[in-house]
């Protein structure tokens, strides 16, 4: 009894013996071609091209990054973060962890003075970076950074790199980056190729400039990469190309998808070929992704997650919830440009409406009282005339969906033979990082405009950098109670009611919106403007919304010079 007893007990054990070895054997040999494939990474190279769109490689001649697309894996629905400038970015990217982490939240940050301190610190008291992980885990491991832009290199600590240079523009950075990889072989390399962001704000994103500097940027890729081919690394070596932000007209910072999107690009050893990223890629999944190509144990304290799916022995993840795909937005004419609505000023007794429909079906669908367009509203068919001060609201419809984003118009009409109402004076200043004090500054020259905006004024100066205006003007409330003001600039601004200021969007940054409620009373009302622009592209528009009035530009026949 004992002896069976014994038996039945060894058999049972057997079994499950068994049966955990083979579960062992199994998740070994599920993960085994996977862990194979990452240890045949033995080199990664980052190439950051600052201010690339996807719009720009999908337009622009980029043999090279069209190569890296189709044999390897790529999204061009990367997301930057908020703001869309390139500190906030460059360090989420190197530090897997998003602004309110590790406190970089504009392009004025330094490491001793800023307003927002990081979460956690390293012992040199900065956020943690790649570099560092490189640093404290692999310290054998040769690390380098090259970089075109000079305040990269403020964004991470240099005693966590072996080789650290500010090239000379993006022929000299490329340069130094490839002498690097042929001298050192490197097992991380970041470079970053900053000439593309200043044709964006030179040229415009999407003018034929910008396209011609992202060609070129594609270029020097090349030559990175045929780099790794001379010294024999290129078979062990995984590629990522990301870009910080995108662009809008000349300038970014702002929320609109243009500036939010970016590329995100995966190539070479241990990347499957032709795999479409559908996972969503945010900025700081950069660094984790890099951790975890290079066996590196991830901190706590960042937030970004491995783009695991595009590595070959990794299933493709599910994916529960997906981007609901857009069609273009309706052209509401005339346009105003990128970052204000389309409509304008109009001098006249009224103002002509077009729209145009960019996509091959679909129907417009528009409202002319600022309510959001449905498939009950009024179908645009041809050109009509608006006799008074109008919002224009209007999306592309199928089926009976919006299949679009609402585009809007602001047309503002003012008598021909009023004044211009809103008083302006023009100040020149030096090395401006937010407003100056006004009080010490006299004004170059004045003038008169129809609204609070940069049009008029610092289009006809031949000033266009350093420069500061003051604007003023009485807004005249037909309904007392709350109303709410939203002053929206590239780059700092600030909003006064009645010598109270409600908005303030001081400091330099891309197209920002801010906002501020107080009541009012029937009547007229002091407004106050005062903005800057230190360098690149520059914008400026006042908007407000209140009692019947929805938000909308401040209408040139609502202000005026004098309070009577």
């Amino acid at each position: 009894m004992v002896g069976k007893l014994k038996r039945t007990v060894f058999k049972h054990f057997f079994q499950v013996g068994m049966a955990t070895t083979i579960g062992i054997l199994f998740l070994w040999s599920c993960s085994s071609k996977n862990t194979t494939e990452l240890h045949k990474i033995e080199h990664i190279i980052v190439i950051g091209v600052d201010g690339m769109s996807p719009d720009g490689i999908q337009k622009a001649e980029t043999p090279m990054l069209d190569t890296m697309i189709v044999n390897g894996a790529a999204t061009m629905y990367a997301r930057s973060v908020f703001p869309s400038s390139s500190s906030p970015n460059w360090a989420s990217m190197l530090m897997g962890a998003d602004t309110e982490h590790h406190g970089i939240t504009s392009n004025a940050w330094q490491k001793h003075d800023h307003k927002l301190p990081p979460v956690v610190v390293t012992e040199e008291g900065t956020f943690p970076t790649i570099f560092t992980l490189y640093k404290d885990q692999t310290p054998e491991a040769h690390v380098g950074a090259i970089y075109d832009w000079d305040d990269f290199g403020r964004l991470f600590e240099k005693t966590d790199v072996a080789f650290d240079i500010n090239g000379d523009h993006e022929d000299g950075t490329t340069t130094d980056a490839v002498a690097y990889i042929k001298e050192h072989r490197p097992n991380f390399t970041f470079v970053h190729l900053d000439h593309v962001d200043h044709a964006g704000h030179s040229m415009g994103h999407g003018s034929s400039g910008y396209y011609t500097s992202v060609a070129k940027a594609d270029s020097l890729i090349s030559e990175i990469v045929d780099a790794t081919k001379e010294v024999g690394i290129f078979e062990k070596t995984m590629f990522i190309v990301a870009s910080d932000h995108g662009g809008l007209g000349y300038g970014h910072g702002g929320e609109s998808p243009a500036e939010m999107t970016v590329p995100f690009i995966l190539y070479g050893a241990g990347i499957k070929k032709g795999y479409t990223i559908e996972e969503t890629v945010y900025q700081f999944d950069n660094a984790s992704t890099v951790a975890y190509a290079a066996g590196l144990e991830q901190p706590q304290s960042w937030i970004g997650r491995p783009v695991k799916g595009a590595f070959i022995g990794n299933e493709k993840p599910v994916i529960r919830y997906k981007k609901k795909e857009m069609i273009s937005a309706p052209r509401i004419l005339p346009s105003t440009g990128h970052f204000t609505p389309a409509g304008g000023v109009f001098r006249a007794d009224s103002a002509k409406v077009e729209m145009q429909n960019p996509n091959n079906d679909g129907t417009i669908h528009f409202t002319l009282d600022a309510t959001e367009p449905t498939v009950e509203s009024e179908v645009y068919g041809l050109s009509f005339y608006l006799g008074r001060t109008t919002v224009v609201k209007a999306a592309v419809f199928m089926e009976n969906e919006s299949q679009s984003t609402v585009s809007e118009g602001n047309f503002r009409l003012i008598p021909e033979t009023k004044p211009a109402p809103v008083m302006y004076e023009v100040f020149h200043g030096d090395k401006m990082e937010r407003l100056p004090e006004f009080k010490v500054l006299s004004p170059v020259f004045k003038g008169k405009v129809d609204d609070f905006s940069h049009v008029g004024i610092l289009g006809n100066t031949a000033r266009k950098e350093q420069v500061a205006l003051v604007m003023e003007s009485h807004l005249e409330i037909d309904y007392s109670g709350k109303y709410t003001f939203f002053i929206n600039s590239d780059d700092g601004s600030k909003l006064y009611v009645n010598g109270l200021l409600l908005a303030d969007n001081d400091g330099n940054h891309g197209v920002l919106e801010r906002s501020g409620s107080l009541d009012l009373e029937k009547g007229k009302h002091l407004i106050r403007v005062e903005f800057y622009n230190g360098g690149g592209g520059y914008h400026l528009d006042v908007r407000y919304k209140g009692p019947n009035v929805p938000k909308q530009i401040i209408p040139s026949n609502k202000l005026y010079t004098k309070a009577n």
